[in-house]
């Protein structure tokens, strides 16, 4: 496709190209080409819910990219971004993941350079169906649909809003190692000498395993990346962290590890949102150092501040010369001298001016000294 062309896909009225609700689109038969700018608009209609499946991808990583925005233009909240390659479905419990948009259109432009090319992208898309067709584990309904949009009806071992999650994993290895109980949690319940979400560890085990929670979300909370998290009296704390999208984010939130409820915590005010800072715990005090900047074109930082747990304040600390490198990407500590004095430590890190440092910068908390 030359530079600059434009697919124009109009759902789901019987117009230029397109006269179903689903379809595909690709490069073409062959690589892209170089120095390429593609743009395709999926329209539908207002708050309908457009998938997108990317069956084939491979571009030179980090160099080439599909941007998806979840709107008919690219001042449109920008949701996905692709590059390099995504791995092709080669076994029954793997699914390439779906990218969904919610306003009813779908903006997708791709950009290449002029250095290296590949075989490009096969991407299907379709209008107001289930996630993943139900994962072959349900059926497509609109019975209890408010918005008339459709969604999955899990079958009775099934849940997840594709039915792609088992509540019993191999049935728990019943009936020797225990069975699945569908009347409480929906979950494995194991026999003395078995433990683990299958119940295929057996008690004591050398062996550790993850667990997924089930999460009650009493607040929204949106992904993020390059955030930070600590545990203080309970509470999971996650700080700052990359969005696509700040329209509805939240600086700080907390998890509560025994309700399993997520909780925004109201700021009045504070420092600007950022990603790739450290966090350290002392007493009620979260000290968060460095970090880059979302909000500024010099966007490496050097600023420390501190967050009241108690309180729910921030306050900005000012230590004394000389200042500490600007970093992202570092990690912090903090721990007690042989005269007690806390410090803390900062490891290491990305300084826009001295490239990735090997120092270890020390803080005195009491001294407010680095």
């Amino acid at each position: 496709m030359p530079e600059g062309a434009e697919n124009h896909l109009k759902l789901p009225d019987m117009n230029d190209m397109l006269t179903d609700l689903s379809g595909s689109l690709t490069d073409g038969p062959v690589n892209y080409k170089y120095k390429t700018k593609c743009t395709w608009l999926i329209e539908g209609y207002p708050n309908a819910v457009l998938r997108l499946r990317f069956n084939h991808f491979a571009t030179e990583c980090s160099w080439d990219h599909m941007y998806v925005y979840d709107g008919d233009s690219i001042y449109a909240p920008l949701i996905a971004v692709y590059s390099g390659l995504v791995v092709a479905e080669t076994r029954a419990n793997e699914t390439v993941p779906e990218v969904v948009t919610t306003s009813g259109y779908a903006l997708l432009h791709f950009f290449s350079d002029a250095a290296y090319n590949l075989t490009g992208f096969s991407i299907a898309y379709s209008m107001n169906s289930c996630p993943n067709n139900c994962s072959g584990h349900g059926r497509c309904s609109t019975a209890n649909s408010v918005s008339g949009r459709v969604y999955c009806e899990c079958d009775e071992y099934w849940k997840g809003e594709a039915c792609d999650i088992p509540y019993c994993r191999d049935n728990c290895g019943s009936p020797g190692h225990g069975y699945c109980d569908l009347t409480g949690e929906k979950l494995c319940v194991c026999n003395d000498s078995w433990q683990g979400p299958d119940c295929s560890l057996s008690v004591p085990s050398t062996e550790a395993f993850w667990v997924l929670p089930s999460v009650k979300p009493s607040a929204q909370s949106l992904g993020r990346a390059s955030h930070q998290a600590l545990v203080h009296s309970g509470l999971m704390w996650v700080v700052g962290g990359y969005s696509f999208n700040y329209s509805n984010y939240h600086m700080v939130l907390n998890y509560n590890l025994e309700s399993g409820t997520w909780d925004v915590v109201p700021v009045s005010s504070g420092p600007l949102y950022r990603y790739g800072h450290s966090l350290a715990l002392y007493q009620d005090d979260i000290y968060m150092f460095g970090g880059k900047l979302e909000a500024k074109s010099a966007n490496v930082t050097d600023e420390l501040w501190v967050f009241n747990i108690p309180r729910r304040t921030w306050s900005p600390q000012k230590p004394a010369p000389p200042s500490p490198y600007a970093l992202e990407g570092h990690s912090a500590h903090v721990v007690e001298l042989a005269d007690g004095e806390p410090v803390m430590l900062i490891f290491f890190g990305y300084s826009p001016i001295y490239s990735y440092s090997n120092k270890v910068q020390e803080y005195n908390i009491s001294k407010c000294t680095c």
